[in-house]
């Protein structure tokens, strides 16, 4: 964690009393889980700043005024949609009739689980902030600097052109303007035309009636508009240094694409200053998170969606799973591993409250527990250890509960949490939680469980599974229906070292022993880890289901 610390401190050397972070997201379809990296970087930031009595806030912008340049692949939508594309976003309708508009429907959908992840922050949507003074006198700034700008576009993008692409700037940069019009007869504002992106931009600013003449690329309507009442928008680079001189942004952190030296986050910088006489924020560049070894993409319909996420898991353990990495890390999540990274963030909670040895790769006893602190959703720490009911101990329950019915499962869940946290009262947040992560845990058995992890109890034992039985092996299932009946209260690690040592003693290979014991209890040669099993299952129906085959 200290990375986030270095953070702290470049902003605490800026001085100032007020501290701004900001971030924001473009709506152009389901908005995914890669961009939650730097909410909670930020959110992290403020929480920290905040215990050191720093004044901070944190802004997310909707870039709500953006236009739809395509319809994300997946997406159930009319079938003349298409006829959106090119309109600003605000004005595109939501195709599920539930928002007001498309920007909207998809924003909301991710904001409103920000809730859930603890991350408090101040929702701007641009459609809005463009009808406000301070972006009307940012448009007029911006088209009064029209040369300083230029300059700057000729500075950062010129060195990036092959011999090709820079006939075609030199060509465009004759028109080029930083503003753009939102057609007022069609509604277009950056149409595209014959596969190419045409803004509509401001063919000239009229400083005496504070108008600007454009022409649509689309309708082939002209006019001038006012300012004033008009819809006109920047281009993204100037937007970005203009919302960072209004609000006076402290830090935004950004993806790494944008972030490379003399990329678009160093050119907006520039603006800022040299138009905007702000001299910009902090930046803080990161790695994508991608999911497996594919580039998240909302536009491309490539997603996983926070209310996925917690769907499946809690959303203390993806803060964990997203801090705990250098920013300039890349992370490659798949959701098969989210019992993996559920037990990391159980084990890091248990060593908080100093039951439990510091992992691996959390760095020094302080910067774990600032990692736990930073990964929980409310500032505010329990004075006691909650008791949480093991992830993968869930997925099996999950599985049982036709079999053993929804109180049964509930028993055996809370029995399980309160023997890993002995001597621990349970809290009524407990059993919630408890609750909360096997309804999780079956949703994720359902949608990302590899095949090794299912399973299905036949109700009856198969008549053949007797004759697919070595003398060995049915020795070993009696042994093992003895370890059960005198044992009451059996621990996993000890579970699973007895059914090893029990083979050994009878000279059987072990996946010889686990089939055996598979074929009882699912009728299959395979199954997931045998100990879990067998203290998931209800223990009258296990001793009696090994008695039916090792009675004779």
């Amino acid at each position: 964690m200290k990375w986030l610390l270095e953070i702290v401190d470049q902003i605490l050397s800026r001085g100032g009393d007020n501290v701004v972070l900001s971030t924001g997201k473009t709506p152009s379809g389901p908005i995914h889980i890669g961009s939650q990296r730097e909410l909670f970087i930020c959110d992290s930031l403020r929480r920290i700043l905040l215990e050191k009595n720093v004044e901070t806030k944190l802004i997310f912008v909707v870039d709500s005024f953006d236009p739809l340049k395509s319809i994300p692949m997946g997406l159930e939508v009319p079938s003349d949609f298409a006829k959106n594309i090119g309109k600003p976003m605000c004005d595109v309708p939501d195709p599920y009739c539930c928002h007001t508009s498309y920007a909207e429907h998809f924003a909301q959908e991710f904001i409103e689980k920000q809730v859930e992840f603890g991350v408090e922050m101040e929702v701007i949507y641009s459609h809005e902030l463009y009808m406000r003074h301070e972006m009307k006198n940012a448009i007029r700034t911006a088209l009064s600097k029209l040369n300083i700008l230029r300059e700057i576009r000729k500075e950062f993008i010129l060195p990036t052109l092959d011999k090709e692409h820079l006939t075609r700037f030199e060509q465009e940069e004759i028109s080029w303007s930083p503003a753009m019009v939102v057609c007022p007869k069609c509604g277009m504002l950056a149409p595209k035309i014959k596969g190419e992106v045409k803004p509509n931009r401001v063919l000239q600013y009229r400083k005496d009636d504070d108008s600007v003449y454009f022409r649509c690329n689309y309708c082939g309507f002209e006019d001038c508009v006012p300012i004033e009442k008009g819809r006109i928008k920047l281009s993204w680079r100037v937007d970005w240094a203009a919302k960072w001189a209004i609000f006076r942004v402290t830090c935004e952190p950004a993806g790494k694409d944008h972030c490379v030296k003399g990329g678009a986050y160093d050119m907006a910088l520039e603006v800022s200053e040299k138009v905007f006489g702000y001299k910009g924020p902090i930046k803080v560049a990161y790695e994508w998170l991608t999911l497996g070894e594919h580039a998240m993409k909302t536009h491309k319909g490539i997603v996983f969606t926070p209310a996925e996420w917690l769907s499946i898991a809690p959303p203390e353990a993806l803060r964990m799973f997203m801090l705990s990495f250098d920013p300039m890390r890349h992370i490659s999540f798949v959701p098969n591993r989210v019992p993996e990274i559920v037990d990391k963030f159980d084990h890091l909670e248990r060593f908080y409250y100093g039951l439990e040895e510091r992992g691996e790769n959390w760095g020094s006893e302080e910067e774990a527990r600032l990692l736990y602190e930073m990964s929980l959703t409310s500032r505010q720490v329990r004075e006691k250890v909650p008791v949480r009911l093991p992830y993968k101990f869930a997925i099996y329950l999950a599985q049982l509960e036709e079999m053993l019915g929804p109180e049964k499962i509930l028993e055996k869940s809370v029995k399980a949490a309160m023997k890993l946290y002995q001597g621990v009262s349970l809290e009524p947040t407990d059993l919630q939680d408890i609750k909360k992560r096997l309804l999780q845990a079956k949703n994720w058995v359902q949608r990302y469980a590899p095949s090794e992890t299912k399973f299905n109890i036949t109700a009856k034992l198969p008549e053949e599974v007797k004759a697919k039985l070595s003398e060995k092996q049915k020795l070993f299932l009696t042994q093992l229906l003895e370890t059960i009946i005198k044992e009451e209260e059996l621990d996993e690690k000890i579970l699973q070292n007895q059914v090893f040592e029990l083979a050994r003693k009878l000279m059987l290979n072990p996946p010889d022993a686990f089939k055996a014991a598979y074929l009882v209890i699912l009728g299959a040669e395979k199954g997931p880890r045998l100990a879990p099993l067998l203290l998931a299952l209800d223990r009258g129906w296990l001793i009696n289901r090994l008695r039916k085959v090792v009675e004779n």
